[in-house]
């Protein structure tokens, strides 16, 4: 028996390196095997953020919202794809300015569709300015009140042959309660009120081709959407919205890149002041500067010094006018200034980030979730 056990051994130890190739393969097959279904069951599960943030913003005040993100896991094929997520979110700040509300951004059949679904309800205190490029409410803003419950869907399809082009629907509606307080302005005048109902339904054309679209270093994004009130569908007015912007990544460096953004929107028709188009830009409330037009343009440097964190620079410039041939006519309005970012999951590169803007000697900060575009 001693014999045999030896005569064993020795075949082992003289057998052929094929064969000892053979053993050490199938080795690592099953190690990289293994490896495999650990991480895809680590990717199955997703990401829960649970997030505390903190509100600044001079539209509408200081204060805080609680949200509840989940980072579905990547499904696609593609690993440029975009990331589907959820939540669900409430907020208060000292203006006494409230919401609460939920989404869905995700994809199906390997992003060949793509939706949006948003709903939600809020009371927002704020400050009307006018609705002119020239208005007199600019250093006199009056308060109003909106009570507004509100819900957005849209679904896109990759248009055939196409890999970045998608076009769709677009529905739009709100069931908004607008109080005016004139006479925090001239004492003794009454609060002013009115229940207005929108139903917008369009078209929208998109193209994306971002590597990411949570903190995108490469590719393009646009969209081009054109909605439509009418009475038939639920409105009390009627009206045309064009909106439009496209954004561009480059990355200079792995830890700089260079994003920039235009933006177009226009108006015809009886609109409600609250959805006229209005300068996006940071340094100033919101409503500062509202018209039946606006452009803007916006770049912004971004840099991660350290693996979670990173820092911006940023530029903004603009103008509303009564319509498109008159906005290069108008006043520029520009804002300029920075922040920091800190990347609050490991393996998603979604960012929570505090930017300070400065405009004509006012100045904001804001707290965000994600990037400004």
């Amino acid at each position: 028996m001693n014999k045999f056990f030896r005569l064993i051994i020795l075949s082992v130890l003289i057998a052929p390196g094929p064969l000892w190739s053979a053993i050490e393969q199938d080795v690592i097959d099953q190690a990289d095997r293994a490896n495999e279904i650990k991480a895809a069951s680590r990717i199955a599960k997703g990401t829960w953020l649970p997030i505390p943030i903190p509100v600044s913003n001079p539209t509408i005040g200081s204060g805080l919202q609680a949200a509840l993100l989940y980072l579905h896991p990547q499904t696609s094929k593609d690993p440029n794809a975009p990331g589907a997520t959820s939540g669900i979110m409430a907020m208060y700040t000292d203006t006494d300015t409230r919401l609460v509300g939920g989404f869905h951004d995700g994809s199906w059949e390997e992003d060949l569709y793509r939706f949006r679904i948003v709903a939600g309800s809020g009371v927002f205190n704020l400050d009307y300015f006018g609705s002119t490029a020239d208005s007199s409410f600019r250093d006199n803003p009056v308060p109003y009140t909106i009570d507004s419950d509100f819900f957005l869907s849209q679904l896109l399809r990759r248009i055939p042959g196409t890999l970045d082009w998608y076009l769709g629907l677009r529905y739009m509606y709100s069931d908004a309660n607008v109080v005016f307080d004139p006479g925090s302005v001239v004492p003794g005048l009454p609060p002013v009120s009115d229940e207005l109902i929108t139903s917008s339904l369009g078209l929208m054309l998109t193209y994306d081709s971002r590597n990411n679209n949570y903190y995108p270093t490469s590719g393009s994004q646009a969209e081009v959407v054109w909605m439509r009130d009418k009475e038939t569908w639920g409105s009390d007015f009627e009206f045309n919205k064009f909106s439009s912007f496209y954004n561009y990544y480059h990355q200079l460096s792995p830890k700089d890149t260079l994003a920039f953004r235009t933006r177009l929107a226009t108006t015809d028709g009886n609109v409600p002041f609250y959805l006229l188009p209005s300068l996006n830009l940071r340094g100033f409330a919101a409503g500062v500067y509202k018209d039946n037009s606006s452009i803007s343009g916006h770049i912004e440097w971004r840099r991660k010094f350290l693996p979670r964190w990173g820092l911006m620079l940023f530029y903004e410039a603009g103008s509303v006018a009564d319509s498109v041939d008159s906005l290069f006519q108008s006043e520029t309005i520009s804002s300029f200034g920075g922040g920091i970012r800190w990347q609050v999951s490991e393996d998603k590169k979604l960012n929570l980030g505090i930017d300070v803007g400065y405009s004509d000697g006012d100045n904001a900060i804001y707290i965000q979730v994600g990037e400004k575009f």
